[in-house]
């Protein structure tokens, strides 16, 4: 996979993934931050289309998984080049992470079909989809945090963009861990979904092979 391709994954598809999020209908504002908290939340997935809040889920995980491979094939340049001892385990922690990802939005699926009953079991879906989102966001963004220390030594990308892609990992690591079901973790989705189009901008101008 040559740089402009990577470049052009990188840049399209985290916007189609976090879309699709838009899109799907659910409440804007995580279920910790919601207003009555996790039951006033499942209440108003029992408004939504469960069939269409799948769908959406599955392009975004699919949209999600293709930004990933892309990532994965730019740190196979810095292995490549030698430069870093970091690039194979931040690949590796993307990968564990992005796989314990998948997870949350099918909880979030089985959340909304069950949420029309307002069964406890709704809630518990829930409240799994947000445990196991975070754990699994937290090693999703160290990846990505030794992902751009690394491009930062091979100096594949310019250093602002490595330290912007550290940044963003190290608020994921905390916000995985710290705030994952509050408001405040929008802002880890902004930083890793803007830091993926300049880095992928870079690359679509910079790119020679």
């Amino acid at each position: 996979m040559n740089t402009k391709t990577i470049g052009w994954l990188i840049t399209v598809f985290p916007i189609i993934g976090i879309m699709t999020w838009i899109f799907s209908g659910l409440p804007q504002e995580p279920p910790g931050s919601f207003e009555g908290g996790y039951p006033a939340y499942v209440a108003e997935l029992a408004k939504l289309n469960s069939d269409s809040v799948h769908i959406m889920f599955g392009l975004g995980i699919v949209s999600f998984g293709i930004a990933n491979a892309a990532f994965l094939g730019l740190k196979g340049r810095v292995t490549k080049a030698g430069k870093s001892t970091y690039a194979s385990l931040g690949g590796i922690l993307i990968l564990v992470g992005f796989a314990g990802q998948i997870i949350e939005p099918g909880l979030f699926s089985a959340a909304t079909k069950l949420s029309a009953a307002m069964s406890s079991e709704a809630i518990a879906m829930l409240t799994l989809a947000t445990t196991a989102g975070g754990f699994a966001t937290a090693i999703y963004s160290l990846g990505f945090v030794l992902l751009g220390y690394s491009l930062y030594q091979s100096k594949l990308i310019h250093v602002i963009s490595s330290y912007a892609l550290m940044l963003a990992g190290v608020i994921g690591l905390l916000g995985g861990i710290l705030f994952y079901d509050e408001a405040l973790i929008i802002a880890y989705y902004i930083s890793f979904v803007i830091t993926s189009v300049a880095i992928g901008i870079e690359l679509i101008r910079t790119g020679k092979d």
